[in-house]
């Protein structure tokens, strides 16, 4: 914003009748008709020019504004010195000179200054310093004492006031004017500003000033505000060259804080708002409302709202709001910048759920590699992408996870879930995030088991086969079932040994008794478990019915292995057909929340237990009498939440 020093006409000495004349304050009429004559002569002077500064200084009214616009209580001597001090042109060598001058007559040489474009920051503080200092009491008694010698009449005190306003607004005129040329107004004029409301906050002459710079301030903030509509009537179209548009904005906020500030300083102290400055944020706030809300482009928002705090930080009603937009842009960026580099791998494995008989048999195959099929391929090179990519790469693990869920729960293909989670487990080794695969082992833990248990009951009666399957069981066991395990291997390899004794006519007996052994030590329903982390608070389950229903249930403790009764182990069969009719109405994170909860109550009470033989294939029978009720049951629940 560079301007060429030009002098301005709000204010001048040299322009002044008195000098014009070579008047004094004492001239009467009569003298100055004389001196009239003697500037005729002289030539320096126009005759009308001349003509005209006598009827100024010979009329009442218009002589007064010229004694306050002169250099009053200043001797001949002193005005002397001063002519050939403004020749000099220096203006910190100025204002030592004038520093024990009247103030009046100290701010009359000050805003000359500003007015030939001669002056200084320290000269505009020398001239609300002046004026802060000025005593019209004194200034009065002075101009009735020479008018009393002049023969004028004497000057009445509301007179005196309204002059001294006349003058002390070209005051602020010329000062506003010298500060709009320099090359950083906003600067300039934020620094008088704040210098001198920590100097004199009341100061009259600032307010003045002030409101001069801002009159002056208008067209240039009418061109900026235009700009910033046509770029925010682009920028809402969100076209490629979105990026463009808020950097444009953003270099026009600054041009605009770049003049405004001070005016915004001021406005401030005072207890106000400026109002263009006002108007300015509601349209680029709007603009930051519709790309966060309607466009999902919240690194845009985000730059536009940090770039209005950093522009409006005086607009106290706003700021509160801005920081907490800020707050919110910031997760909201940070999250969908994790969505985008997650977006290829759940889209791989919302394909692998539609696929799950395909994706399971290439997991059977070939592990968890690019090797396998297509729907493989893209899941784990779109894991491996995304986990490299992301700052947390743990929820790359997650979402794979949530694969395994599906294949466990929905495709009831516990083999195929292990062998994800494994493969998952496999590929962290050494670089995983510690907490997401340790509860990754655990999980794989259940779903090994899952799986091994349907070949251990496919085995019955098949001795090496069941002690091979129990083996591959101890690779993953938990410590409860290792127990168990350990217990259930020394039985099989007990009864293998006795077999060996025995006549062939035994063999189908034995078999049949070591089921039952292994039902006893090592048994769970035989539908599915489902799986999710553990949570610390018990959910409510369906409430029981009364004593006489046929279909009592009774919720069993929390625990592993324990035995349970019939009606405990249809409140198991029950709430995991209750939870798997749960599962699709949730919707919302707090609904999920609930549910997750539930599950880590079902799982921990009915994740492992024993029964009586016959009672798990009873209880199975009853689901399809009782599904109806078991569905009224879940839409009960999830309406309670």
């Amino acid at each position: 914003m560079n301007r060429e020093r030009m002098p301005n006409k709000a204010f001048s000495l040299e322009n002044n009748p008195f000098r014009v004349l070579k008047a004094n304050y004492r001239s009467s009429a009569a003298e100055i008709s004389d001196l009239v004559e003697d500037a005729e002569l002289d030539g320096l002077h126009h005759e009308d020019e001349l003509q005209k500064a006598r009827q100024a200084l010979v009329t009442p009214k218009s002589r007064l504004l010229f004694e306050l616009s002169w250099l009053p209580e200043l001797s001949q001597l002193q005005k002397s010195r001063l002519e050939e001090l403004l020749r000099q042109a220096d203006p910190a060598v100025i204002l030592t000179q004038i520093d024990h001058f009247p103030d009046l007559a100290r701010a009359n040489i000050a805003a000359h200054l500003c007015s030939k474009g001669n002056a200084s920051i320290a000269v505009v503080h020398s001239l609300a310093q002046s004026w802060d200092e000025l005593d019209e009491a004194h200034l009065l008694k002075f101009l009735n004492e020479e008018r009393r010698s002049s023969g004028f009449p004497a000057v009445e005190a509301n007179q005196l006031r309204d002059g001294l306003r006349d003058i002390r607004q070209r005051h602020a005129t010329a000062a506003a004017n010298w500060i709009w040329s320099l090359p950083l107004p906003g600067k300039g004029m934020n620094d008088v500003v704040e210098q001198e409301l920590e100097r004199n906050p009341e100061a009259s002459f600032l307010r003045h000033l002030v409101e001069m710079y801002d009159k002056e301030s208008e067209p240039h903030l009418a061109v900026i505000k235009e700009s910033v509509l046509t770029a925010t009537a682009a920028a809402k179209k969100v076209s490629a060259d979105l990026p463009q548009r808020i950097k444009e904005i953003e270099k026009l906020l600054e041009a605009w804080d770049s003049i405004n500030q001070p005016v915004q300083v001021y406005s401030q102290f005072r207890g106000q708002e400026e109002g263009r400055s006002k108007q300015l944020y509601e349209i680029v706030r709007k603009l930051c409302l519709e790309l966060a809300n309607d466009h999902g482009r919240y690194e845009e928002a985000l730059r536009l709202s940090s770039a209005l705090l950093t522009t409006f930080p005086e607009l106290e009603s706003v700021a509160e709001s801005l920081k907490e937009d800020i707050t919110a842009l910031e997760s909201l960026s940070h999250q969908k910048k994790i969505s985008d580099k997650l977006d290829p791998l759940v889209e791989a494995c919302e394909r692998a759920k539609k696929n799950a008989s395909s994706f399971g048999h290439a997991l059977r195959s070939d592990g968890f590699s690019e090797s396998g099929g297509r729907i493989l391929s893209d899941v784990v090179k779109s894991f491996n992408d995304a986990r490299k990519s992301l700052p947390e790469p743990g929820v790359a693990y997650l979402v794979v996870r949530d694969l395994a869920l599906s294949l466990n729960n929905e495709s009831n293909d516990p083999q195929s879930a292990f062998l994800l989670v494994d493969g998952l487990i496999d590929l962290g080794i050494g670089k995983g995030p510690k907490e997401v695969l340790e509860k990754l082992r655990e999980e794989r833990a259940i779903l090994h088991k899952n799986w091994k248990m349907k070949e251990l009951e496919r085995q019955s009666g098949n001795l090496n086969g069941m002690l091979k399957v129990v083996d591959d069981m101890l690779v993953f066991a938990n410590p409860a079932d290792r127990r168990d395990l350990e217990k259930l291997k020394s039985k099989i390899e007990g009864k293998r040994f006795a077999k060996k004794a025995k006549f062939a006519l035994f063999a189908g007996i034995g078999a049949v008794v070591l089921y039952f052994v292994l039902m006893d030590e090592f048994s769970k329903p035989a539908s599915r478990t489902t799986y999710s982390p553990p949570v610390s608070e018990r959910s409510t389950a369906a409430a029981a019915p009364s004593v006489s229903d046929p279909y009592q249930e009774d919720m069993p403790p929390v625990g592993t292995g324990r035995s349970l009764t019939r009606n405990q182990v249809r409140y198991c069969i029950f709430q995991g057909v209750r939870l798997d009719y749960i599962r699709p109405m949730t919707t919302n994170n707090s609904q999920i929340d609930r549910f997750n909860d539930l599950v880590g109550d079902f799982n921990a009470r009915c994740g492992n237990f024993r029964y009586t033989s016959g009672v798990l294939e009873s209880v199975e029978g009853e689901v399809a009498s009782r599904a109806a009720a078991l569905r009224a049951d879940a839409q009960r629940i999830v309406a309670s939440w």
